[in-house]
């Protein structure tokens, strides 16, 4: 990356970065207050300085030691901001949004993973963020005439597109002028071309699957390590690559008109898949493969019978899975294989395993669990419980957990026996099988069920209208399950790799 000298120390640089950014902080503040200019407006425009700022970085700092200091300072008064409700021009919005606080999280992350590994990377993330993502935002405002709503927040078509648009000519600009094609990296234009509009459809599906200013961390991220990850593919691999990224849409696309998935859970899954390739090649895909499919199977046969709330309430609707079910699931070992992406160290495997053998477990011994011809019974009190309620065991599903995360385990060691023993197979197995029952156990002390005050129902799903009728609110069936693998990938990690 070419360095440019501002001034005789980095010292001196940084306090004149430092300055530009807290000056066109108090500008927006002035002009919110006494111009009256829109919050929205000032907003777009501190968020455009503020990541061409960032963008520059790598250009006039030598070491991340910089802008990893200015980056924490405005993390802690950004937030600081928010909860005093000052700095109203650069944070007001039509709606609660943490984004200017996701913001210098995102670059904190991206200089730590990519500062001296791959600043192409970093900076792909940094100025899609900076230019694509306000665009979208103010091209949707401005021409939009409906909209769709992937996952909470409502998207446009003009925004979606202009994202889109946008991303692709930044990063080919990027890729142009920064890693050059006729260099020694040997790359043709066909694997360049395929990085620069795959890297810009990622960063497009992030924006849109955001929530609440979201954006700002999850387009910078999925941008900069899909991109990081592409460029260590080899080039004999792009086919196969493209294949499967062409051919995963078309079976996601066809599961989510089946009804098993709804739009923001086919593009958080064909994500997923993505990664996964990238990082670890058919060898981390399959396993993952093997889940969704059986799982998803089990989850749409059992679709009618399974039942989550009691005191004779309706049926729960088993609608389409979300990304947060996907991501539920699948984005502890997500982590686990673009860490190994990154970091290269082959045990991982069996880390990734180990978590996915525990979402294996838990979705079997629930979706099997409930063939039995007995009442599931509470893991802690022993009382008889109502079939699918979070919390209860029966034999069936125990037998089944093993079974799941036994499946995934001898997926490994049939993929990658050089890592995946015998023994290792049996560790992965009662792995995925103790962090079924941590599930269980936390369903029924402290996951949250709700009451409705007009029937009296009590439920695990939240309404507008539902009371707490015990354990903690937040913690709802999925983020039980991503305790569950976060369970299974911790005690893979302590007992085969430490």
């Amino acid at each position: 990356m070419p360095h440019i000298s501002l001034f005789p120390s980095e010292l001196i640089t940084w306090c004149v970065f430092l300055g530009s950014i807290l000056g066109v902080m108090a500008l927006s503040e002035m002009f919110a207050r006494r111009l009256r200019v829109s919050a929205e407006t000032t907003r777009r425009l501190v968020h455009v300085w503020v990541g061409i700022m960032i963008f520059l970085c790598p250009f006039i700092f030598d070491r991340p030691f910089y802008p990893i200091i200015t980056a924490v300072l405005f993390t802690g008064i950004n937030l600081l901001a928010l909860r005093m409700e000052k700095f109203k021009g650069m944070h007001a919005t039509e709606r609660t949004s943490y984004g200017t606080v996701y913001f210098p999280v995102a670059f904190i992350i991206l200089v730590l993973l990519f500062w001296d590994r791959a600043p192409i990377a970093l900076e792909a993330g940094v100025i899609l963020l900076a230019l694509s993502d306000p665009l979208a935002a103010a091209v949707g405002q401005r021409w939009a005439t409906s909209t769709f709503t992937p996952w909470r927040d409502p998207k446009s078509l003009p925004g979606t597109a202009a994202m889109l648009a946008s991303s692709i000519i930044l990063i080919a600009l990027l890729m142009v002028t920064l890693y050059p094609p006729a260099t020694a990296h040997g790359l043709d234009w066909q694997f360049i071309a395929s990085a620069i509009i795959l890297t810009a459809l990622v960063a497009t599906v992030a924006e849109g699957l955001s929530w609440r200013g979201s954006d700002n961390l999850s387009v910078p991220l999925a941008a900069a390590t899909f991109l990081f990850l592409f460029l260590q593919l080899a080039p004999t691999d792009l086919a196969p690559f493209l294949y499967w990224s062409a051919g995963s849409l078309i079976v996601l696309g066809a599961v989510t008109a089946f009804g098993a998935l709804s739009v923001s859970g086919l593009a958080g899954a064909w994500c997923l898949g993505e990664f996964i390739f990238l990082a670890g090649s058919w060898r981390w895909l399959i396993p993952i493969i093997v889940f969704f499919l059986l799982s998803s199977a089990l989850t749409r046969l059992n679709r009618s019978t399974r039942y989550l709330s009691h005191k004779g309430g309706p049926p729960a609707a088993f609608g389409k899975r979300n990304v947060v079910q996907v991501l539920a699931n699948g984005g502890m070992p997500l982590l686990i294989a673009v860490a190994f992406g990154i970091w290269g160290h082959g045990l991982l495997y069996l880390v990734f395993l180990s978590s996915l053998a525990a979402a294996t477990a838990d979705t079997w011994a629930t979706e099997i669990g409930s063939w039995s011809k007995r009442a599931p019974r509470n893991i802690i009190t022993r009382e008889a419980m109502i079939k699918g309620e979070s919390g209860g065991i029966t034999l069936l599903g125990t037998t089944a957990s093993l079974a799941g995360a036994f499946t995934i385990g001898l997926a490994g060691l049939v993929l990658n026996p050089e890592v995946v023993t015998a023994g290792a197979l049996a560790i992965i197995t009662i792995i995925g099988f103790t962090a079924a029952l941590f599930d269980s156990v936390l369903g029924a002390t402290v996951q949250g069920r709700f009451i409705d005050p007009a029937t009296g129902v009590i439920s695990e799903r939240r309404l507008a209208s539902f009371k707490v009728h015990a354990g903690w609110a937040w913690l709802d069936n999925n983020a039980v399950n991503l305790a569950c693998t976060s369970f299974g990938a911790l005690t893979g990690f302590i007992l085969l790799v430490m």
